[in-house]
């Protein structure tokens, strides 16, 4: 989610809140940001935090609010991944106006696993080890199962599961 290896030392990309809304794997993530009033929520902060920062702290929050460990009456408890995320967030992404780099760029769900390895394992998750880069796959790819695919969209049609095993 944050950054694509070009070499060891350098990276490309990450969350600079760019979002090209003319690549096909991003159609109908617009009507998903106006539908749930993201684009308000985010002009609520625009003054304090970067559009990068808070793509990311969005993100974090959905998927902490998913969470086994999400915990309603203290969000932040010891050991809820809320608390990781917060403790460890780092403030200081820079947004970027356009991102025609990034085009082609996502995995292939007709592809399957090697897609994933391909954009993942070979690239985002280089530097970690090769257990921990799946793992970190099998999370970002579950948090895809909170919405659903629309035809037009994707080709897909309807939710990845029930709400209960999404949660």
């Amino acid at each position: 989610m944050d950054f694509h290896y070009v070499d060891s030392t350098n990276t490309l990309g990450g969350s600079d809140g760019c979002i090209n809304y003319h690549d096909v794997d991003n159609t109908g993530l617009l009507d998903c940001l106006i539908d749930h009033d993201i684009i308000s929520a985010y002009n609520s902060h625009c003054s304090k935090v970067s559009l990068a920062d808070f793509i990311i702290i969005a993100a974090e929050a959905v998927m902490a609010r998913t969470a086994t460990s999400y915990n309603s009456a203290d969000i932040y408890a010891d050991g809820t991944l809320a608390q990781q995320f917060r403790d460890n967030f780092k403030f200081g992404r820079t947004t970027s106006e356009t991102c025609d780099w990034a085009i082609g760029h996502l995995p292939n769900p007709a592809k399957g696993c090697g897609d994933l390895e391909a954009v993942f394992i070979n690239n985002i998750y280089k530097t970690e080890s090769f257990d921990n880069a799946w793992t970190l796959i099998a999370a970002i790819s579950g948090a895809h199962t909170l919405g659903s695919a629309k035809i037009a969209n994707s080709g897909y049609n309807g939710f990845w599961s029930d709400p209960e095993t999404s949660g």
